[in-house]
């Protein structure tokens, strides 16, 4: 009996133990590479820094003023009160983290690295309490009754009966959220053909050669070139001076809509195609399923929506806007817009989610757009996270998985990143 205590006694000490720095390092590199944070360079430099910080021992400095100027290069007199983007990053690397460890990577991990809510210092710890097996109490006839071996074998199948009920009522039970993602899905995922993902194709603007030498005369010289805005007065610039880009640029709030989407869509095994919505004919469309990404600078967008309840409409020199048309009296001039400066920033953003059965094309239609990026940005977000998702479709009339659905939802814009957006209205067919 002495010993089964000195080897209990033995487990807990090792479960008190914290994980070397090496492992630590390890763990971080393979959450790093993973898909879940892949997608956003700002969550992998957020999470690796303070991970580094805490393992040089100085975990007391990551403020919030600190991490502002050292991860997202603020000024140091940064208001942070106005500019909350270290919170709001915190927030996303606390979202991931939790998506991480749902993975079968994850699941799996032997040191898990926490952000815990409230704090910007990450925790470290294994993820079972010793790494040895745990140690058996010593048994003797003293203590418990003896029992034939056809008695223990009556046990030992019971007890692993048991074990097996348990598991398989754990393995079967989902959550509603993820079983309302699941059947939302469930048109892509239950047939092997790839999802197409058709990308916006905004029109970018390159300064000519001639402006950028009139610019380099006016900045001072640089130790190492890097690119800078052009500082050349208007009047000395024409219209020869703005040269049209097409085809080449995808937007920020847009390329994070495809890669999460594409990731979740990887974690359950099934591919994607992604494409410029320009190099896209009709002909490809057909019989296919297809995800819009992006509003006016996608020609799919526009060309396949005029038929839906809830559309874009943009009217050159104007705002975009998303109208109801069935709405009583209709609202021509737009139901949903915002105020945007020249440089396209907003403190707010709606965007508009489909799944559509299309008898246009003959397949399903899905889309994630925003009037701004930011909108896009948030509505990829949205439709790779089961639990947002899910909790938007439970809301929604019964029957909706076998129908057309549209929701338009609204988020707030904090230091150019959308947070969580919340439902304005929403259509099933």
């Amino acid at each position: 009996m002495s010993k089964a205590i000195s080897e209990l006694q033995e487990t807990a000490t090792n479960g008190d133990r914290q994980p070397q720095p090496e492992e630590i390092r390890q763990q971080l590199a393979r959450i790093l590479a993973s898909s879940v944070f892949s997608g956003s360079h700002r969550c992998q430099q957020f999470l690796e820094h303070v991970c580094e910080k805490s393992l040089a021992g100085e975990s007391g400095a990551l403020k919030e003023r600190s991490i502002a100027v050292e991860v997202f290069g603020r000024p140091p007199n940064t208001d942070l009160g106005e500019n909350t983007i270290v919170r709001v990053g915190a927030r996303e690397v606390r979202k991931r983290l939790a998506q991480y460890y749902v993975t079968p990577d994850g699941a799996a991990a032997a040191v898990r690295i926490d952000l815990p809510s409230g704090s910007y210092a990450p925790e470290f710890h294994y993820t079972v309490a010793s790494k040895k097996e745990p140690a058996v109490p010593v048994v003797t006839e003293e203590s418990h009754p003896r029992f034939s071996r056809k008695q223990l074998l009556l046990i030992t199948v019971g007890l692993l009966g048991a074990a097996g009920v348990a598991a398989a009522v754990k393995f079967n039970s989902v959550s509603p959220n993820l079983k309302a993602f699941q059947d939302f899905w469930e048109p892509v995922l239950q047939t092997q053909e790839s999802l197409l993902i058709a990308m916006a194709h905004p029109i970018v603007y390159h300064p000519s050669g001639r402006a950028i030498r009139l610019s380099e005369q006016y900045l001072p010289p640089q130790e190492i070139p890097f690119q800078r805005p052009i500082a050349v007065s208007p009047q000395e610039l024409n219209g020869t001076d703005m040269v049209p880009v097409t085809n080449q640029y995808v937007g920020f709030g847009d390329m994070v809509a495809a890669t999460q989407i594409s990731g979740m869509l990887a974690h359950q095994s099934h591919d994607v195609r992604v494409r410029m919505a320009s190099g896209i004919e009709f002909g490809d469309l057909r019989m296919t399923k297809l995800l819009l990404i992006g509003a006016v600078t996608n020609r799919w967008t526009m060309e396949l929506q005029q038929a839906w309840r809830f559309r874009f409409n943009w009217t050159p020199g104007t705002r975009t806007v998303i109208v109801d048309t069935q709405a009583n009296p209709p609202t021509a001039d737009g139901k949903w817009s915002v105020m945007t400066k020249d440089d396209g920033s907003t403190p707010n953003d709606y965007m508009l989610v489909c799944r559509i059965h299309s008898a246009y094309t003959g397949g399903l239609i899905m889309m994630a757009a925003g009037l701004k990026q930011f909108g896009t940005e948030a509505a990829g977000r949205l439709l790779a996270d089961p639990e947002q998702l899910g909790t938007i479709l439970r809301k929604l009339p019964p029957g909706w998985k076998d129908k057309n659905l549209q929701v338009v939802l609204h988020a707030r814009v904090i230091g150019n990143a959308p947070t969580l957006p919340d439902v304005v209205a929403s259509y099933v067919w």
